[in-house]
């Protein structure tokens, strides 16, 4: 995605998926000139000021509203860790809540909507990990965890590091269902 307009330290959940959001989804399209394909996706959460947003693209516009839904992706996290991706603390950044696009590389959604199966991230850092949890259409199963570096992931999701050097070189840990990960790394190609 298109880098976030500048946030406020006190920003909300509320401000940022109803407000912020939608504006970096349209300058995104405005740079690209192509809107990526219709997708839905639910986020949840959690502690005090969390609570549940669904988010539609539909006809290259986004719309955000404090609800819950079905969604093609759901991303469930704690507001503490929220707070820090999206303004960029503890070596987390956005790519860790917003699915990233990269110029030159394709829009995979519609793969992405064939994908049954959650993804849990548990990344390391100084202080207490960053733990997101991706479900992709609803499903709990197949189960696939990721144990790594905030640092490290991040620079996977923005294609500094490649996925499978970072695993062969031991800086990713995979408990789980791999071939659920490898379907999950082809959306990145």
């Amino acid at each position: 995605m298109a880098e976030q307009p500048a946030v406020p330290e006190s920003v909300t959940p509320e401000q940022f998926f109803e407000q912020f959001l939608p504006m970096g989804f349209a300058a995104q399209v405005e740079v690209s000139g192509t809107p990526p394909a219709d997708f839905t996706m639910q986020y949840h959460v959690t502690g005090a000021g969390g609570g549940d947003w669904h988010v539609a693209i539909a006809g290259g516009q986004m719309t955000a509203r404090k609800a819950t839904g079905e969604a093609h992706l759901t991303f469930s996290l704690s507001v503490d860790d929220w707070r820090d991706a999206v303004l960029g603390r503890g070596g987390a950044a956005i790519s860790l809540i917003v699915p990233p696009s990269r110029p030159g590389r394709p829009d995979n959604s519609a793969r992405a909507k064939q994908l049954k199966g959650t993804l849990a991230l548990e990344l390391a850092r100084d202080g207490n990990p960053v733990r997101v949890e991706m479900a992709f259409n609803d499903a709990p199963a197949p189960r696939t965890v990721i144990k790594m570096k905030v640092v490290d992931y991040v620079a996977m999701q923005e294609g500094r590091l490649n996925g499978q050097e970072a695993f062969m070189m031991g800086k990713m840990k995979v408990e789980g269902d791999l071939g659920f990960l490898m379907q999950i790394a082809a959306l990145n190609v």
